[in-house]
């Protein structure tokens, strides 16, 4: 798939997130933080009570599968791009690449472009088409977001170094980040999967001081750009 391509068609299936990413960074508690790590993102592996399978390789299971379904959308969009009825020269690159999507976003985002691929007549690369994606990248991120309560070790990170560093009370940061951005940290940490959390946590333990807000929007945004695999 050519550059232009990935351009002008597979970037749309970001637009959303990106929109996303810019509302983290416009809301409150300095440049604010755009994203957390849940508590269930602990990688060291754990076995399932009353089972022998371990979580580690179903989440890598569910994973594999859900990249499938987003190459797949991939495909057909390749093949309704050039008019090429021949196998997709990414295919198997797509299929082995690891993202930072969570299987659940990646899933509903994949399965939503793919049904707007096939309703849409004629060419998609269009404003139209366009819309419909990105509709499909929001609806995605709407659909995994996290309970409250998983979000509090990344509130908790990211405040206690604004406090360390004395640019809020810890109370401030929190009632903060509770009032303006848990939304968007909920939506963000539910569209991360086990690696981009971990990613976002070695990220938060190196902050230093000095506008941390916005180190914290700079620890998101390559997890945010990795959560869909494009071709380059």
């Amino acid at each position: 798939m050519s550059r232009k391509l990935r351009r002008r068609s597979l970037g749309a299936a970001l637009l959303s997130l990106a929109t996303a990413s810019a509302a983290f960074a416009a809301a409150g508690c300095g440049a604010a933080p755009k994203g957390s790590r849940a508590r269930s993102a602990n990688p060291n592996i754990v076995k399932v009570a009353g089972t022998t399978e371990d979580p580690a390789v179903v989440e890598a299971a569910d994973e594999r599968a859900a990249q499938q379904i987003w190459c797949e959308y991939l495909e057909a969009l390749y093949h309704r791009a050039t008019g090429d009825n021949e196998r997709w020269p990414s295919r198997d690159e797509c299929f082995q690449a690891k993202t930072m999507a969570s299987p659940e976003m990646l899933r509903r985002t994949a399965s939503c472009s793919r049904a707007a691929l096939d309703k849409f007549a004629g060419d998609p690369f269009t404003s139209a088409y366009a819309a419909e994606v990105s509709r499909c990248g929001s609806s995605a991120l709407d659909a995994v977001v996290v309970k409250g309560e998983e979000i509090t070790p990344y509130v908790t990170a990211i405040c206690g170094r604004m406090a360390r560093c004395g640019e809020a009370t810890y109370d401030e940061c929190r009632g903060e980040l509770g009032n303006g951005l848990a939304p968007h940290l909920e939506r963000a940490v539910g569209a991360m999967n086990r690696r981009g959390r971990v990613a976002f946590e070695v990220c938060l333990k190196n902050l230093s001081c000095g506008d941390v807000g916005s180190q914290v929007v700079s620890c998101l945004e390559p997890i945010m750009d990795g959560l869909l695999w494009l071709p380059g």
